[in-house]
């Protein structure tokens, strides 16, 4: 049993057919959920008929067995106990209980294990609850964590009817795979079926039961005939009316143009062939079968119930009618009959929202953050909008199953908030603190406030400022610390200064992870433990850096023509980015290579200085000074080569950020660069400080275009095998599980 994994038991009454909506839920959160962090067990109370072991076991996950005929009679006493020592002895942490039985005898004997968490689902809108099942809900829902519900409409009902409190509700909607490509075309299916190609195909997928509304849509279906008799309407669901539906068709005439499909394993596939769904529901919580619609690209008519208005916004992908309306619903369907344009309109509208909001994805990363529990706040002192700030913004952005808050420091003297802007803009969580000099501490009781407020588990800082306010905010408490060491690179007496204090404060961190095996091999010379070190490399969203149009318009814009070479050089304008011996070299380059431009990315103390020497050495007419910039892909995309002149480094994201661009690199072999950089197969590595091995470097990526795109093109290969931020992201999810759970 690994301890770093959570074990967690989805719980069922039965899980007999996968083709329901709970079930077919249960199946895709067994399927999805990231097995190297949870152990899952799938449990039933009676049955599991159509949905045998082989097939739940396929999913990575276990099936359990609890043969209970009575919750509350003696099989349930029996079962109870068994299940019980199950609990105990496989270490469950987590029980999500779906249906009424396995609500109350779950969370009943969940509770008597000293499960921690137990949450409850309720899933439909209770047109069968009376008094007493409401009664016992409010028994049994003082020993569960949170209601699950997978609507809005839902969540109000329960805090109405069970008098559940709001902030205990967790709204997950229902995911839906996007189909695959169906293995029979839309007119095979339709002459498999005796269908013609220019009918019209009503079709609605469910059980065929009275809360379906099937009735109602036979009685208007019957009107629709009489102006359309090319339409036909196809039903697909078990029949559990014994033929009532059948009898209706032949009562109404229409037995011809309605086809009962049955129960059928292929009903997502079949929707290829329809030209409008429906579902005329009296009561829903959340339809999977709309959810299926909208990714088939169909458009819905559904009517007004549960948690149907918020998967069909009126007249944008479907139609909201009133339950048990005829006439209405026979009046909305000939609209959309006459109407082929609107149809295919609101077809590809739904399977933008289906996409967008209700993907399997996003159910699966909603549960990772309720099974995970773990809150993290990312804390940096930032100088703007660098390395490590790209780092952190990539880590809480890719960071599934943890719910994280990207934290600045405020520094009123120097204040740079653009990581707060980036982050905003991600949508994600942020939060800013105010802090006055070097040691703050009513900043650090700010933090203390807000991780307590929140429930923050780990505080993970990321340079030495954020590092000594982390310490302090978390003595005292239960949260945990951690921090991640990017670099020490002191180029004056203060910054080492500051830096000896930082190795001092961090012994007492949980976990310290440096971004490459130098930069450990530091910390270890520094006398940190070496149990509690550990290196992840710096990650990136490479896609985001494949190419942009927006190139050519910013070459244009800083004067470069086409037949220029274009050197980058960008991070903040300080003494141990080198770019002084850059400035050296540009001017021995432009005696040999005059169609040549420098870009200059970044802001910092020596900004003034520099653009003095651009002057003393003749450059002007070579040499942008951009300042910061927010579209780094299309500034990447703009140039040709790129420089890292750095004395000293970590992992450089710019050096990571420029192969996933496609750009040749010649760098300073210090630090972790030579790690990435491999000299003469993906760059050229050079020894900091001298300005003229820089220089004839440039001259030759610059005199040869084939050389740059072989080495651009391995530079990209690498950093795909090992650099993007979903690897990153995945191991320091496991160091989170280990702070917590080891």
């Amino acid at each position: 049993m690994n301890p770093a994994k959570k074990n967690i038991v989805l719980l069922t009454d039965c899980i007999a057919d996968l083709q329901g909506g709970a079930e077919k839920q249960i199946y895709e959160l067994a399927r999805g959920l990231d097995k190297s962090a949870y152990e899952v067990h799938v449990a039933s109370l009676d049955c599991t008929g159509q949905a045998p072991r082989e097939i739940i076991e396929s999913t990575g996950s276990r099936l359990h067995i609890f043969r209970v005929v009575r919750i509350y009679g003696l099989s349930g006493i029996i079962q109870g106990l068994r299940f019980y020592k199950f609990l105990k002895g496989n270490r469950i942490d987590v029980i999500v209980t779906y249906h009424f039985s396995s609500d109350m005898w779950g969370t009943f004997w969940g509770h008597l294990a000293g499960v921690k968490m137990i949450f409850s689902n309720r899933r439909d809108m209770g047109f069968w609850r009376n008094g007493l099942h409401i009664a016992a809900y409010k028994l049994m829902n003082h020993w569960v964590n949170k209601v699950v519900v997978v609507s809005a409409s839902i969540r109000d009902m329960v805090i109405q009817e069970e008098g559940f409190a709001a902030e205990r509700i967790e709204i997950i909607y229902n995911g839906v795979e996007l189909p695959e490509k169906p293995k029979e075309s839309p007119q095979e299916s339709r002459v498999k079926f005796g269908l013609k190609e220019n009918d019209t195909v009503i079709m609605h997928v469910a059980n065929l039961k009275p809360v379906k509304g099937h009735k109602y849509l036979l009685e208007a279906f019957a009107g629709i005939i009489a102006q359309h008799p090319h339409s036909k309407l196809v039903l697909i669901g078990r029949d559990e009316l014994n033929g009532q539906l059948q009898r209706r068709a032949q009562e109404l005439n229409i037995s011809d143009k309605v086809l009962f499909l049955g129960k059928r394993d292929d009903a997502q596939s079949l929707l290829a062939m329809a030209d409008i769904c429906v579902l005329p529901s009296l009561s829903e919580g959340m339809s999977n079968a709309i959810l299926e619609y909208m990714a088939a690209q169909k458009p819905v008519v559904v009517t007004r119930v549960g948690g149907n208005p918020e998967l069909v916004v009126d007249g944008h992908n479907g139609f909201l009618v009133d339950k048990e309306n005829s006439q209405q619903l026979k009046n909305t369907l000939l609209a959309l009959i006459d109407d082929r344009q609107k149809r295919l309109e609101m077809g590809r509208a739904g399977y933008q929202m289906a996409q967008k909001e209700f993907s399997m994805r996003a159910m699966l990363s909603k549960y990772g953050y309720l099974f995970s529990g773990i809150k993290v706040l990312h804390l940096i002192s930032s100088g703007g909008l660098f390395g490590a700030e790209r780092v952190v913004l990539n880590l809480a952005a890719k960071s599934d199953g943890v719910v994280s808050f990207v934290g600045a420091l405020n520094n009123r003297h120097n204040s740079h908030l653009e990581i707060i802007d980036e982050a905003k803009g991600m949508g994600l969580h942020t939060v800013v603190f105010d802090s006055r000099g070097q040691f703050d501490l009513a900043c650090v009781s700010a933090v203390k406030k807000f991780i307590i407020d929140q429930k923050i588990d780990i505080v993970h800082t990321h340079n030495y400022k954020s590092d000594i306010i982390g310490f302090l905010a978390t003595r005292f408490t239960t949260v945990q610390w951690m921090a991640t060491n990017h670099l020490w690179h002191g180029t004056d007496p203060k910054m080492r200064f500051y830096e000896h204090i930082d190795a001092f404060v961090l012994k007492f961190a949980r976990k310290v992870i440096g971004v490459s095996a130098a930069i450990k091999e530091d910390m270890v010379r520094r006398q940190l433990k070496e149990d509690h070190l550990g290196v992840i490399d710096n990650g990136i969203c490479i896609e985001k850096f494949e190419g942009n149009a927006q190139a050519a318009e910013l070459r244009s814009s800083w004067g470069i023509a086409h037949k220029d070479c274009a050197v980058l050089i960008a991070g903040r304008l300080a003494v141990e980015k080198g770019h002084e011996i850059f400035l050296n070299a540009a001017a021995e380059v432009v005696k040999s290579v005059p169609d040549v431009k420098f870009v200059i990315v970044g802001d910092g103390p020596l900004r003034d200085k520099l653009e003095q020497q651009t002057v003393d050495l003749g450059l002007s007419s070579h040499v942008i000074f951009t300042g910061i910039r927010k579209d780094m892909p299309a500034v990447y995309s703009a140039c040709n080569i790129m420089v890292n002149a750095s004395y000293a480094e970590g992992l450089p994201m710019t050096i990571l950020e420029a192969m996933s661009s496609r750009l040749a690199i010649i760098a300073t072999d210090v630090g972790a660069v030579g790690e990435v950089i491999k000299a003469e197969e993906n760059g050229i590595l050079l020894k900091p400080g001298d300005a003229h091995q820089l220089a004839l470097a440039v001259i030759r990526l610059a005199r040869d275009p084939q050389e740059r795109q072989r080495m651009a093109g391995k530079a990209y290969e690498d950093v795909c095998a090992r650099f993007s931020d979903l690897s990153m992201a995945r191991k320091y999810k496991q160091v989170y599980r280990e702070v917590l759970f080891q």
